[in-house]
């Protein structure tokens, strides 16, 4: 006990050390502060797309004549909801730079999520911080000066052969060192974590456990790191540029060259081309009178069920600027298909090429566990895809069968129903992915300890 309360003395002597631990602590707080706060701005925007839409709604039912259903379907815009995980406000992932409430009329689709900012840039953020930035960043340099210089100092002062003439030897007195700081670490990290969880009512369910589980693994590599790397028993200038470099390559130079290398194999202008293409069948429609009701039938060809339509005449008909606006979506409908497979195939090779860093591996794991990954940005949109289906025909009945609307189905329209993922099991490959990587990161450790064991006194 009283070696141990020796260790801490000397632990927390030190002002770096010191400075270091509070300066993680409050980066930390901050962290989660401002990860709160751009969380609670989303599910403001949200929910004031939903008030918006009732309240135009109201508006329209207290109208002693409704409109007509082509004029509806065209003004109303229903919200959609990226439903993310209450995690969301840690990890902000993509949800800081995409749309979560997008609006959808049942005009062209492709214009309405490609042909518009996906940010407003008068109130996007100088940086990102959160939470995520902390652990995957700043904690491995936090273990770093902590611990890589751990035997070069007791070189340094002299220390190190007494410690090696000790009854137990020296590598056993590192190992407590090294497992001292792992602890005080460790209860930082769960500190900050469980405080997270209290403040923004955080349920303590398998998702927490999982985020201080791999928390926990990637400390472990970081420390593996830092006993190999004093392992050879260099100068501590050494040993901090040595770990610096590891800590630049793993967590920047390796993310960097796979995101680069991704985005020369799968470079994909197809939004461009989706909205400027469809925008381009739309314009041309409106110079084809002659041929309003060739499009007209080739629209019921893919939606049979309106087949019994009546033709068109000589005045302009809703009907034909509806099946003129499916007809520009199915124009690029190609187009769309190779980007969601450009996009899925996108995100596996970058699953696969993570495994090179843990810091890369850690970070997107953490974003799927919060739901702001780039593929739950895909589900989003698909789910959009199959929204503006329904709200198109819903209105359909009325445009192609001349069917009066009423305010009972201005009443039951049908509204955006998100997919719950917030419980969503990890598939077998990230489990895999995983297994592998702390195997990977054992083999390190246990070859630093054994390199450790070794190491010479002198």
């Amino acid at each position: 006990m009283l070696l141990f309360k020796l260790e801490c003395m000397r632990l927390f002597s030190g002002k770096i050390n010191k400075l270091v631990l509070i300066l993680f602590v409050i980066s930390g707080v901050f962290a989660i502060y401002q990860g709160a706060q751009g969380y609670k701005n989303i599910r403001i925007d949200q929910y004031k797309s939903k008030i918006v839409f009732q309240k135009e709604r109201e508006h329209v039912t207290q109208r002693e004549s409704l409109p007509e259903a082509g004029s509806l379907a065209y003004y109303a815009s229903a919200p959609t909801k990226w439903q993310l995980s209450p995690w969301a406000a840690l990890f902000v992932g993509e949800s800081q730079s995409s749309m979560v409430a997008t609006k959808i009329r049942a005009t062209a689709l492709q214009s309405q999520i490609f042909n518009r900012e996906t940010v407003n840039p008068s109130q996007q953020r100088t940086g990102g911080l959160d939470l995520g930035f902390v652990l995957v960043y700043l904690l491995p340099l936090v273990i770093g000066i902590m611990t890589v210089t751990l035997i070069s100092d007791e070189q340094h002062a002299g220390r190190w052969r007494l410690l090696n003439a000790l009854p137990k030897s020296a590598f056993s007195q590192v190992c407590k060192q090294i497992a001292l700081r792992f602890a005080v670490i460790w209860l930082l990290v769960l500190s900050l974590l469980v405080s997270a969880a209290l403040l923004l009512s955080l349920p303590f369910d398998a998702a927490f456990w999982v985020v201080l589980l791999a928390t926990s693994v990637y400390m472990l590599f970081w420390f593996s790191a830092a006993g190999l790397i004093m392992s050879f028993g260099k100068s501590s200038v050494v040993n901090s540029l040595a770990y610096l470099s590891s800590w630049v390559l793993f967590a920047m130079l390796i993310p960097g060259a796979v995101h680069l290398y991704l985005s020369s194999q799968f470079h994909s202008e197809a939004p461009l081309k989706m909205s400027l293409e469809q925008r381009m069948v739309l314009n041309n429609g409106w110079d084809q009178d002659q041929n309003k009701q060739a499009i007209l039938d080739e629209f019921l060809q893919h939606e049979p069920h309106w087949q019994e339509t009546a033709p068109l005449g000589d005045a302009f008909e809703w009907k034909w600027y509806y099946a003129q606006q499916h007809m520009s979506d199915l124009a690029v409908h190609d187009l769309w298909l190779s980007f969601v497979e450009n996009h899925q195939a996108r995100y596996q090779q970058l699953q696969n090429l993570s495994l090179l860093s843990p810091a890369l591996f850690f970070q997107l794991q953490l974003n799927q566990l919060a739901n702001t990954s780039s593929r739950d940005h895909a589900e989003y949109q698909q789910q959009i895809v199959d929204y503006h289906k329904e709200i198109r025909h819903f209105f359909y009945d009325y445009l192609f069968f001349d069917k009066s609307i009423s305010k009972d189905d201005i009443d039951n329209f049908i509204l955006f129903a998100p997919s719950d993922k917030t419980q969503r099991k990890s598939d077998t490959l990230t489990i895999w992915h995983f297994a592998m990587g702390t195997f990977v990161i054992f083999v390190i450790m246990m070859f630093a300890v054994t390199r450790l064991k070794q190491l010479s006194p002198t």
